[in-house]
């Protein structure tokens, strides 16, 4: 288990306070200045001239100026735009709050909870973690026969047949994103001297329980394809095959059958094997293949939005905190160890890893902290990782247009809930998150998705600091002065 390393809490201040003092500093300045302009004055024969400017004067630090009225004007514009509608949203700059919405009201986050997980895995697991795929004998081969094989699984989400490898790559949102090659596997176990395995191949998907499928999920989520059945021991994601999606009963077999094929592809006399079986514990490895590290592994599953990766990686959490390779290990670690990160946990309750579960909530705060790891190079892949507009992942074919290439973001859909949590970098970076309640159409969601990064990518939307702070002797904008007729 990786060594924990808790980062120093940054407290958040709120839009209000920051810009109340401000104004407070405005008005002294201003106060100054009106002192230092009770009328221009010629300077006595050898003199310096008088400044047009005074030194104290707000025109000459105006940007914290310019961007509290940005903040207000963006905190109007997102409040406008959500209406009554149940959300939650925050949106800061280096750290600093800018606009924020629902304070820690649990919400359903949707797949936006995946960075919680991938957060908690880089902590627990490290992110130079690897899954191994192995597959071993009771003796080592003689005479090129071994009597039977036994696949052991790891725990590998990524662990792919060259078909569906070649498949993935005509898939916009899935294309160059990591695999694990279940082809090498083979070749590891023809290049180890196996020729002959009489009684086959049988699954040991041992380190995690055998839950398939969590009973609060929805049906359409495994008739839809949108994860297939769980086990530490998969391969092609549980599918037979992509499209259509037609998910295997059993993972584990699937596994061994595709690993019969390649090995029979490959001149291995195979026979049938019996099923599922724990390997013995003095067994010979004949065979192996690693993964991606974890890292490549979570710049896959935050990009395309891998419901298996992350539940897989949630039962291999509980598995290494607990000992235990269950759902509910993983998610209890998972919450566990975003409190000792310093991360903002009230209200944030996990049913699942992967955000598929209607059971599950977070806040806008939790998921803002998450992505703000992103910053330290040891969590980087926290935005690394994220899907790129109208480039990459799920965003691959959204928002677009302008702002393509400038908003990273993990996406959030479900059929009451939508999200975004991610990075608009147009003139200067922002970082934010947003989840919203509510029943509407998957491409309603989307749009107001748009619409809220659209307003965030404006910001600072606010006057000129000549508006905001006249110069001296300038005359005042018509209106000025008069009660109700000035506007930030």
């Amino acid at each position: 288990m990786a060594v924990r390393v808790v980062p120093r809490t940054v407290r958040r201040v709120s839009p209000t306070r920051t810009f109340a003092v401000v104004l407070a500093i405005l008005a002294l300045a201003c106060g100054a200045l009106a002192v230092l302009r009770s009328g221009p004055s010629a300077a006595a024969p050898g003199q310096p001239a008088s400044l047009d400017t005074p030194l104290w004067s707000p025109r000459r630090v105006p940007q914290p100026l310019v961007d509290a009225v940005g903040a207000q004007r963006l905190q109007g514009a997102l409040d406008a735009q959500v209406g009554d509608l149940s959300s939650c949203y925050v949106v800061d700059e280096g750290g600093a709050p800018l606009a924020t919405r629902g304070g820690d009201a649990p919400l359903l986050p949707a797949s936006t909870q995946k960075i919680l997980t991938a957060a908690a895995a880089l902590v627990v697991l490290g992110p130079e973690q690897r899954f191994v795929t192995r597959a071993v004998a009771a003796e080592a081969p003689q005479d090129g026969a071994i009597d039977q094989l036994f696949l052991v699984g790891g725990g590998d989400a990524l662990l792919m047949t060259p078909e569906v490898q070649a498949q993935r790559e005509q898939i916009p949102e899935l294309r160059g994103t990591a695999t694990t090659s279940m082809a090498t596997l083979a070749d590891s176990i023809v290049a180890s001297g196996v020729r002959r395995i009489p009684n086959g191949i049988v699954a040991d998907d041992t380190r995690y329980e055998a839950l398939r499928y969590l009973p609060t999920w929805d049906d359409d989520y495994r008739t839809e394809g949108q994860v297939g059945p769980l086990g530490a021991l998969t391969v092609n994601g549980g599918f037979r095959q992509l499209r259509p999606p037609q998910p295997a009963d059993d993972p584990a077999l699937l596994a061994t059958e595709k690993l019969s094929e390649l090995l029979e592809e490959r001149g291995v006399d195979v026979g049938r094997g019996s099923g599922h079986e724990a390997a013995p514990a003095n067994a010979v490895e004949v065979g192996r293949v690693e993964s991606p590290t974890l890292t490549d592994l979570l710049g896959e599953d935050l990009s395309t939005s891998n419901n298996l990766a992350s539940e897989l990686l949630t039962r291999e959490i509980g598995l290494q905190v607990s000992q235990q390779g269950t759902t509910a290990a993983g998610v209890q670690a998972i919450v566990a160890t975003l409190a000792e990160l310093g991360l903002p946990t009230t209200n944030v309750a996990l049913v699942d890893g992967s955000g598929l579960d209607k059971g599950n909530r977070a806040t806008c705060p939790a998921l803002a902290a998450a992505l703000d790891l992103g910053g330290d190079p040891r969590y980087a892949i926290l935005w690394d990782g994220l899907a790129v507009a109208g480039e990459k992942g799920t965003l691959v074919d959204q928002i677009g247009g302008d702002l393509t290439g400038k908003v990273r973001g993990k996406t959030g859909t479900l059929s009451n809930a939508s999200g975004l949590v991610g990075i608009v970098d147009v003139e200067r970076p922002v970082r934010f998150a947003f989840l919203v309640n509510a029943d509407m159409s998957e491409q309603s969601a989307i749009a107001l998705r748009r619409r809220i990064v659209e307003i965030i990518a404006t910001f600072p939307d606010a006057p000129p600091a000549d508006e905001l702070v006249p110069a001296p002797g300038a005359s005042a904008p018509a209106g000025a002065g008069q009660e109700g007729t000035t506007q930030p």
